[in-house]
């Protein structure tokens, strides 16, 4: 509902900011770090014997309410009321608490119910099911707004809270099983020792000064993001701009976006399964032991990689030009195209972060990858805001050629991101670690 419908209002209809929206939205993805201590709470104060299902519904319940207050809110920033800014970015930030709960809660839960054969199977899966969820969701919304009007936004978002605790709540039933009174008494007794969130932080963050390739990495990781959610928070922009199109026909781009990025993953999963398939094999026929062996090696994940990046800058440049002579036709099938490519894309670079660690210093180096995406996230989201206030705003160029600048620049990120991970090694890291 954020970037399908929230931004659009807000810049094209209301004629607010984009760079402060941006950065107002953007605030939520900052919240990311406190999933630690969020699951340190859940397990230090189980809540009727729950440890996790409550702690869901309450993050859910939090996020939820902020959303009937986001349409006035809105006016009365369009009417130049200095305190409904700081009203909406503390509704945001409601909404980080409440996705940084929900991200926690979904992992333990994770953890607790599947077997570590299963695990990575279950989590494709359920992100493929989100990414449909979402092209959907823009289908329902476009549905209840087709037009931009005050009432309909108050009534699509004063249904938010209802049908995201319904959702929440349909999906934990039977999901955890309850403590007993011997284990709630336990947990009272010796409870887990608090996470403290900023010496964490600091260690992995001395890391990056001391280590090349998880500098390099971390790099890969900032950058990846920012090349693949650049146009997140302008695609109804770009709808309404180049094409004039109403709020409930701009949600078609993130159904296509969402549709497609999740097809390519998919296609992308298929290919390495059954390569790992055929390498497991034919080492088991020379008679190598194979119970070391990855799904998806760094050398090989490079490679993938450098298929999907060549195939993404392809896509942004093909989009560069149907913005600019404004070629609805040409866009849809390069945005197809572009979509399924980030997917492709997506899949390798993902992969490569449980791989990167060393021993003994795991949740080190993947609480220092889980910063990366906060940081390219949040910038995703500010750079495409400002980036649209300093061209398209500011008059600076027509609405055509801008959009064909930011796709040309989304096509140098991609481009940077995968210089930044050609001579990364895990082994790089482990012998950096070492000197450590």
């Amino acid at each position: 509902m954020v970037v399908t419908s929230f931004n659009r209002v807000a810049i094209t209809e209301l004629g607010l900011s984009a760079a402060v929206i941006s950065f107002i939205v953007g605030v939520y993805t900052l919240f990311g770090p406190l999933q630690p201590v969020i699951g340190r709470m859940c397990e230090r104060w189980p809540l009727f014997r729950y440890r996790r299902t409550p702690y869901m519904l309450l993050g859910t319940l939090l996020g939820g309410l902020a959303f009937p207050f986001m349409p006035s809110v809105l006016l009365a920033m369009q009417a130049g009321d200095p305190f409904a800014y700081l009203w909406c970015l503390l509704l945001f930030c409601a909404f980080g608490i409440c996705i940084a709960m929900q991200a926690n809660v979904f992992l333990d839960l994770l953890n607790d119910v599947t077997t570590e054969d299963r695990r990575s199977k279950v989590v494709t899966t359920v992100w493929t099911a989100q990414a449909f969820a979402m092209a959907g969701w823009a289908w329902v919304f476009a549905l209840l707004m087709p037009v931009y009007s005050h009432e309909r936004m108050q009534f699509m978002y004063g249904l938010s809270p209802i049908v995201m605790l319904t959702i929440a709540f349909v999906g934990l039933v039977g999901l955890e099983t309850r403590l007993t009174s011997e284990e709630a008494d336990e947990i009272k007794r010796n409870p887990p020792k608090p996470v403290r969130l900023l010496e964490p932080m600091k260690e992995s963050i001395a890391t990056l000064g001391n280590s090349k390739h998880a500098l390099a990495f971390f790099v890969f990781i900032v950058f990846s993001l920012l090349a693949m959610f650049l146009q997140d928070i302008l695609q109804e922009v770009w709808a309404a701009d180049l094409f004039n199109q109403a709020a409930g026909e701009a949600t078609v781009w993130q159904r296509i976006y969402n549709g497609m990025q999740a097809i390519g993953m998919a296609v992308a999963g298929i290919y390495t399964g059954i390569s790992f398939k055929k390498r497991k094999a034919a080492k088991q026929a020379a008679g190598d032991d194979v119970s070391n062996e990855k799904m998806l090696p760094l050398d090989q994940g490079k490679r993938l990689l450098t298929v999907g990046v060549c195939l993404t800058v392809v896509s942004f440049l093909l989009l560069a030009w149907a913005s600019y002579i404004r070629d609805l036709n040409l866009f849809y099938v390069f945005y197809f195209f572009s979509a399924w490519s980030i997917g492709f894309t997506a899949f390798p670079s993902i992969s490569f972060m449980a791989d990167m660690t060393v021993a003994g210093q795991e949740s080190k180096y993947l609480g220092l990858w889980s910063l990366g995406q906060v940081i390219g996230l949040f910038l995703s989201f500010t750079v495409s805001g400002c980036l649209y206030s300093a061209l398209v705003e500011s008059k600076v160029l027509q609405s055509n050629l801008a959009f064909a600048v930011i796709f040309a620049l989304q096509a140098v990120m991609i481009i940077i991101c995968w210089v930044a991970v050609r001579g990364v090694t895990v082994e790089g890291l482990q012998r950096d670690a070492e000197i450590l």
